[in-house]
This record gives C-alpha cells, structure tokens and sequence, in this order.
C-alpha cells in the first residue's frame, strides 16, 4: 500500500536517468550523474522560477544511467522500486530521461503508479549545458523543458504525463515522432477510457518481477505487403522455440488476410501458450475487427489492443504477462477481450 505524506508546498523529487540532457561534448557522451546533478541543482538555484518558493527541488540519480536505446523492461522496473520507496516522501516526480525510449518509460510508470503520483517524463532533444558542461546550452530545448515540468508538476492531477515542447500528453498515448525537431513528441487523440495494467502495487511485487521480466521475450512483427503465407513462414520460424508474447502490427484497423498457412502458425503459437496480440501500423485511431478480411482471427482468441501508443502496449504486454502468464483467461484481463 502507498502512504503519502501530504505537504503544503510541492516537494518535488528530481530523478535523472541519463540522456542527451546529460550530455557534453563531441561526439556527445554522458557527464558522470553525480556531477551532472551538481550543475543541475546549481543552475535551478541560479534561475528560478518566479513561484520557486512554492517547489522544493530533491534530486536523485536513477538505479540506471544509461543510453536510453540501452535501457528496457528491468531498468524500468528498478525506477518503478525507486519512484515506490520515495513516495513516503514525495507525491511529485520530474523524470530526467532520454527520447528513444522515453515514451516506453512513461507507459510502464503511467500503468505502475496512475491514480497514486503526479509524474512528469521530460527529456530534450540538445544537452543542457555547453560542450564545456559549464553554462546553460544557448540554443537548447532542455532547459525549457525542465522549466515547464516544474511548473507543470503542481497542477497535473495524479497521473504520469510527458512534457515536451511546451505541451502534456498522456504518458500512455504518446510516440516520438521526430528524430531532431524540438517538438518530438505527439499524442493519440483516443479518448482517455484507459485502464492500468496493475491494479495493487507492492514493492515486493516489482522485486519479484525484476527476477522474471528477464525471461520474457516479446516478438513484434511487422507485417509487409506480402501474401499471408510468407507472413506464416516468418511465423513458423519461431515454432520450435516461440516468444511469450507475439505482437502482429498489422494494417488498418487490424486487418490480416487468411491464409491456412498462417491460421495454422498462429494456432501453432497459441497451444504453445504464446500470448497473439493484434496491433497495428498506424499510429493513431481505434482498431476494430468490423472488415470482413480479419473476420477469421476470431476464431483464435487473439487480442485486439486498444491501440493507445506502441509504447502502452509494449507496457501494457510485460505487465499483464507478469501477473497473468498462468491464468487461462488472460484476454479477459485487456480493456478490449478477444476479438469475436
């Protein structure tokens, strides 16, 4: 169970996770943590905001500072098991983090800790300080974004968001949609009907589950203008050895011509107990299983997700398969059952 302890001004907890907002030099390589949040905090005392003595700036180095292409399901988690022990503390949390992975990052803390925090995931696409890692980046969005979290942290109801550009969006409807532009994230226009993936939190819990996420593996195929026998073959490759979880980014709405070839695979797949989630290509939009060509994968007691962001379900895959992988009726454990 969570206890908060309920303060007048905001306390904030700053937790860096490495990143190009860390960052200095040329090529660009991470500034020891340690060093880097010396600065951060120096800087945050030089140019406050003008309602600064409302926050109360904390700041901590995360379990792991890496590159975020390095980072996965188990750094992830072992933030998870940081963010749980400092919420004696803390109700608010700014997450320094970098942008490959950022979005996959603001789902897992968006399903761990939605109705419980106020999280904020800010990242940049330029580093914070200069080549020298001495003064403030002249022409960099990190500072910005930092500025705008902060000011954002007291106002957000209880929920994780990213911060980016000036703007919030939803941690679990949100994708990096360019590699440059300052403006690098987007969001899903669904409606927010969302559900957590976990629904009671312990710290034992995500103990437990660093120990076991490290044996699962997900495979996501990305199918191709190809007839649906091809797409068997590639799926017949995984038979002797077959993921816990298999994601299909299908096209449209969820559509996927049959086959017997690929019908079999998949049955194949499934007795095995490897999990077939439907997903889609498109970034944004509902899916749905209304087009008679995809009208054959009701037969399987595959998943159509609900299609909030790539980065939801991937969060959303790993969790439910942690607390859910030996129950029967898994699908019934997604916002959206088996397609029928």
């Amino acid at each position: 169970m969570l206890i908060f302890l309920r303060m007048a001004s905001t306390h904030i907890a700053v937790i860096y996770m490495g990143g190009t907002f860390g960052s200095i030099g040329t090529p660009l390589y991470p500034m020891p943590a340690k060093v880097f949040l010396e600065k951060l905090q120096q800087h945050s005392v030089q140019h406050p905001l003008n309602d600064s003595q409302e926050h109360h700036l904390h700041f901590f180095e995360a379990p792991s500072i890496k590159d975020s292409s390095e980072l996965s399901t188990i750094d992830w988690l072992a933030l998870a098991q940081q963010i749980f022990e400092l919420s004696n503390q803390f109700q608010h949390f700014i997450i320094i983090h970098g942008t490959d992975t950022l979005h996959y990052a603001s789902a897992f803390l968006s399903h761990l800790f939605t109705d419980r925090l106020h999280i904020i995931v800010t990242g940049s696409q330029l580093p914070l300080l200069d080549s020298n890692g001495e003064h403030l980046h002249a022409n960099s969005d990190a500072w910005a974004n930092y500025q705008f979290s902060v000011a954002q942290i007291k106002d957000i109801t209880q929920g994780c968001y990213i911060a980016f550009a000036g703007k919030l969006h939803h941690a679990n409807q949100s994708i990096k949609t360019h590699t440059t532009e300052l403006e690098a994230f987007q969001s899903n226009s669904l409606p927010r009907a969302w559900q957590s993936a976990v629904q009671n939190l312990d710290f034992h819990q995500i103990e437990h589950w660093i120990l076991q996420v490290k044996d699962i593996r997900l495979t996501n195929l990305y199918c191709t203008p190809s007839p649906p026998d091809q797409i068997a073959s590639q799926l017949n490759v995984l038979h002797q050895n077959p993921p816990q979880i298999l994601i299909l980014q299908t096209f449209g709405a969820g559509n996927l011509a049959y086959s017997a070839s690929l019908k079999s695979a998949l049955q194949n797949l499934i007795a095995k107990n490897c999990w077939v989630i439907i997903s889609s290509q498109v970034l944004f939009g509902e899916l749905s299983n209304g087009y008679a060509v995809s009208s054959w994968l009701s037969e399987l007691g595959v998943i159509i997700e609900p299609h909030y962001s790539q980065a939801d379900l991937y969060a959303r895959s790993m969790l439910l398969y942690l607390q859910y992988a030996d129950q029967q009726d898994w699908q019934s454990y997604w916002r959206n059952k088996a397609i029928s």
